[in-house]
């Protein structure tokens, strides 16, 4: 199976999968979804540990986890998560998850009826990989920026997307913008103009050689 880690729980799955399973079937498809928009359009997130697996049936998949730390649930999800299974399809097509048996992971999903589900298009990102400006963002500061919109813009484009922001987005450049910093250390949150990126060493630090990068590959070019 094929994950990535940062796309919103939107898939595009094919019909064929489920009533005609010899036939080839439409990938799963998401969009781009910052850390911090995962943590507040979720019903759940939480570190886990993956103790083992089961088939449930022909298109299911539970993990047994430990639950080590909840950053935000639902009162159902947060009961749901005590049963420690994490449910998943068993398709890449279904936008199923694989997970690694003895690896910690922050992710990210939604309760159906009482079973908490964990997709593809969440978020699923192995701990030891958590920057420590995520790490500050799902215990504490994401929250103060659900107010906030983070828009994945295209880098051509950010001019004229931030006119008509009206100061309640932060806008997520794709490359050869600064995609990564703002991943992996952009906290969006609201202040007296409006949403921002809040200031941080790392931030300032990645944005820094990100410039430099920059510079030094346009010298380069013809």
């Amino acid at each position: 199976m094929r994950w990535r880690h940062y796309w919103a729980p939107f898939c595009l799955v094919g019909l064929s999968s489920l009533v005609l399973p010899f036939q080839e079937a439409e990938a799963c498809s998401c969009v781009p979804t910052h850390p911090q928009t995962h943590f507040c359009e979720s019903d759940f997130v939480a570190v886990v540990r993956v103790r083992k697996f089961f088939l449930i049936n022909e298109y299911e998949i539970a993990y047994q986890v430990k639950v080590s730390r909840i950053f935000k649930a639902t009162p159902k999800a947060e009961l749901a998560l005590k049963r420690g299974l994490l449910l998943t399809p068993t398709l890449d097509a279904m936008c199923g998850v694989n997970l690694d048996l003895g690896d910690t992971y922050v992710v990210s999903g939604r309760t159906n009826g009482d079973k908490p589900t964990i997709s593809i298009c969440g978020l699923t990102l192995r701990w030891s990989e958590v920057t420590s400006r995520q790490r500050k963002g799902f215990r504490q500061l994401y929250r103060y920026g659900c107010v906030c919109e983070i828009l994945y813009t295209q880098w051509w484009r950010k001019g004229t997307v931030l006119e008509s922001a009206g100061g309640k987005r932060c806008l997520w450049e794709s490359a050869p913008g600064p995609q990564v910093c703002q991943e992996n250390h952009g906290i969006c949150t609201p202040g007296p103009g409006g949403c921002h990126w809040m200031p941080s060493v790392p931030y300032k630090n990645c944005i820094k050689e990100h410039r430099l990068q920059r510079g030094q590959q346009r010298s380069r070019d013809p």
